[in-house]
């Protein structure tokens, strides 16, 4: 975890770090969806740089937690492009794409580009994506923590449908044509990998799928999919006319992308790089695309839902799980 040792549940700012604490106080015996008494809710401030933190922040809201916004303004929320809006906010949510972008500078202003200088509660908690050093030294010099939303489990597995429709829904937008009946090929039986196999069968399309781990193999094949290891790449390659890659590793080097059939698609939508050699694919004219983000990008109101649930659960002092299925404190 970034910004310092990890603290306990509920060592957020003006909270003790007693287990099974939230913000502000014991966490209700209640259902894990929801926020806790109002009369123990402390103030939540979003940085609305894109339309998912819009979302989240509504999400919020509307759940009864006070929240501020700083970047785009929100109807009926407090704040707009003063960073004041963090000033005694136990919970700063910050961007889930990590690092700022023209973008996200253009709605959060340059102050984004200064965190030491955030007026930031003792013991805040931030959650966002791949908290950069500035923010996490900040952080930690208010003795809060940082809290990376991309390492959480629960997270992932919410994404994974959204990031399953979006990659199908890409497809579509740069074939200009359907899914629906044509041969497709799966690389990585992950989380997104599994929604897209389900996504893909629904349109009644033949899928392969390519992947490392025998266990996975075999439960992909329990779909009904065809499945097999990264031996046989070339020749799944050769018999396709979509590509949907999962794997953040290098798979498709000039050798895979020659075998390809003419006019066949790839969708990589696994974490920057990807799993193509971009400049193979530029030489042969391949049709290759890197899509990432595609939840906030193409369902941002679900993507908000998403990233509201798991904010309220680490508010609230529930202990989260890291992607690769380790328990890490929130």
């Amino acid at each position: 975890m970034a910004g310092g040792p990890p603290a306990s549940p509920g060592g957020l700012a003006g909270g003790p770090a007693t287990r099974g604490a939230g913000v502000g106080g014991p966490a209700p015996a209640a259902h894990p969806g929801r926020a806790a008494d109002a009369a123990e809710r402390r103030v939540v401030a979003v940085v609305t740089t894109d339309e998912r933190q819009v979302a989240c922040a509504r999400h919020l809201a509307q759940r009864g937690w006070p929240v501020r916004v700083w970047g785009q303004p929100v109807d009926g929320l407090p704040g707009g492009a003063d960073p004041a809006a963090l000033d005694g906010a136990a919970v700063v949510v910050g961007p889930v794409t990590g690092p700022p972008t023209a973008g996200q500078l253009a709605t959060a202003g340059a102050r984004w580009l200064e965190p030491g200088a955030w007026p930031l509660a003792r013991g805040v908690l931030y959650v966002g994506g791949r908290p950069g050093p500035a923010i996490q030294a900040a952080v930690a010099a208010a003795g809060g923590r940082c809290y990376d939303i991309l390492a959480d489990a629960a997270f992932a597995e919410a994404n994974a449908w959204p990031t399953a429709e979006g990659a199908v829904l890409r497809a579509q937008q740069l074939d200009r044509q359907v899914v629906g009946g044509r041969p497709a090929a799966v690389l990585g039986y992950g989380r997104c990998g599994r929604a897209l196999v389900r996504l893909l069968q629904g349109f009644g399309c033949p899928v392969t799928v390519v992947a490392r781990r025998e266990e996975a193999r075999r439960e992909a094949a329990a779909t009904g999919a065809v499945a097999v290891p990264p031996a046989r790449l070339v020749e799944v390659l050769a018999a396709v006319e979509l590509v949907f890659n999962t794997v953040p590793a290098l798979l498709l080097g000039d050798a895979e992308l020659a075998a390809l059939r003419p006019g066949a698609l790839v969708v990589d939508i696994a974490s920057h790089p990807g799993g193509v050699d971009w400049a193979a694919a530029r030489r042969r004219g391949v049709r290759a695309h890197l899509e990432l983000g595609l939840p906030a990008r193409f369902f941002p109101v679900t993507a908000g839902r998403i990233l509201a649930d798991c904010v309220e659960r680490l508010a609230q002092g529930v202990p989260g799980e890291t992607a690769g299925g380790s328990p890490r404190p929130a």
